[in-house]
């Protein structure tokens, strides 16, 4: 069984565990009581959200909104299920009411902004994004400059997208998607120095995809280091061995771009 699952079925039981006394409430306070099985169905939903069991985590959030109607978390992560389930119409009553809740949000702001820029409005989210990342108490700011730097690529602004990836990975210096972004972005306009030092941090790190070692190959096509290439293929062949991308590049029909 893979590890990620096995853990998060460990952790589904430990959480169901204590909530054992639902749906009985404690009379002595029934206020905390809910609060408390809210908070423990919220946690359930985010994991369950995190390891992509996105029709269980909907459950979850579906129950926790039964105890606690208005709260705004339960809310924004309905909504980013939603999205996720294909469902956007639903997607957007959830968040919109989640935002009614709670306006100054950062992390509603944000996840709003990237719910517009992944439904074509990506004009509309980046007034979202500004307004989360000038909230001081935004725990999490390199969320929002990652799809704030994926959104204005879509707008076809590379260079502002390259301002906030950097300053991302200023924050987050492990942000595989930014880095990745970056060495993207730094291969096209020639920097291939900076590519390669962008695209070194996304392949040793445990989140790199088949595109990435395609990427960062090219970049070392441009550097003329064959023997930094063949180690690439070498990587790429013991971790995506089964890849289109890696048996396109060994029949040679792989492009530069």
């Amino acid at each position: 069984m893979h590890m990620r699952i096995f853990l998060l079925m460990m952790l589904a039981v430990s959480l169901l565990a204590a909530c054992a006394s639902d749906p009985a409430l404690n009379p002595a306070n029934p206020v905390a009581d809910i609060k408390r099985r809210t908070d423990i169905r919220l946690e359930l939903a985010t994991a369950y959200f995190s390891g992509g069991k996105y029709a269980i985590a909907l459950d979850e959030l579906d129950r926790a909104l039964q105890l606690s109607p208005e709260r705004a978390d339960v809310l924004g992560l309905r909504g980013l299920t939603l999205m996720q389930l294909g469902e956007p119409e639903r997607a957007l009553q959830s968040l919109q009411k989640a935002l009614r809740q709670e306006p100054d949000n950062p992390d509603l702001q944000n996840n709003m902004g990237w719910f517009l820029c992944e439904t074509g409005h990506a004009a509309k989210a980046m007034p979202l994004f500004e307004k989360a990342l000038a909230q001081r108490n935004y725990a999490s700011p390199a969320k929002a400059l990652l799809n704030a730097g994926s959104c204005s690529l879509k707008l076809g602004d590379k260079t502002r997208a390259e301002q906030f990836f950097l300053r991302a990975v200023e924050l987050e210096p492990d942000m595989v998607m930014a880095h990745a972004r970056l060495a993207q972005l730094t291969y096209e306009r020639g920097d291939y120095t900076s590519a390669r030092r962008h695209s070194q941090l996304v392949i040793a790190s445990s989140k790199a995809v088949p595109e990435h070692f395609l990427m960062a190959i090219l970049i070392e096509r441009k550097l003329g280091d064959g023997l930094a290439e063949q180690s690439l293929v070498s990587q790429w062949r013991r971790r995506f061995p089964d890849s289109t991308q890696l048996q396109a590049y060994l029949h040679g029909e792989s492009n530069e771009r």
